[in-house]
């Protein structure tokens, strides 16, 4: 056994974390989940810390990848700021990702408790405001009005995210999406 049954186990972490979540999670379970054992999940990751914060960079960066990729278009976009924020928002809310929403929103309260064994996964997967205040900055704002706009940028779409989660109204929140967004565009001038 080597790295390819250490993938297949991440693999199978990923996919249970996805569809349970992370708030319950127990070694002895995750190990049930993938058809291993505890010794063998510490064997290949150390700790079962280690080894949900790997599956939700999988969950992240290969299952949802359309999050990386909708924030890095808008970073090096050259169209129109209001078309690329307005598709950004398309990519990330987009009825495909609503597990991937459920598990960052799940992991976000686990961090905002204080529990220390999210923080470092909330800096990886929750970096949303970098490539925004980059992208404000290449438009000509000043670099702390580049990040205090790209904080309220994002702030919004959380929000608007988590509502969606809770109403499953796709249609108003579009709507109050696109209405917000063109008023975040007219204030940024």
């Amino acid at each position: 056994m080597g790295h390819g049954e250490r993938e297949r186990l991440l693999g199978l972490v990923a996919a249970h974390v996805l569809e349970h979540g992370v708030t319950s999670l127990t070694l002895r379970g995750l190990a049930g989940a993938t058809g291993s054992n505890n010794r063998m999940l510490l064997y290949y990751f150390g700790s079962k810390e280690a080894l949900v914060g790997e599956a939700l960079r999988v969950v992240g960066e290969e299952r949802f990848p359309v999050f990386a990729t909708a924030w890095a278009a808008l970073e090096r976009g050259d169209g129109p700021l209001r078309e690329d924020l307005h598709r950004t928002w398309s990519a990330i809310a987009a009825p495909g990702n609503v597990p991937f929403l459920r598990l960052f929103f799940e992991v976000f309260g686990q961090a905002a408790r204080g529990d220390e064994r999210w923080a470092g996964v909330l800096g990886d997967i929750g970096d949303w405001q970098r490539p925004a205040a980059a992208r404000f900055a290449r438009e000509g704002l000043p670099p702390a009005a580049a990040r205090a706009r790209a904080t309220e940028l994002v702030a919004l779409w959380r929000g608007l995210q988590m509502t969606l989660l809770i109403t499953g109204d796709r249609d108003a929140v579009d709507a109050v999406q696109r209405q917000a967004l063109e008023a975040f565009c007219d204030r940024l001038g």
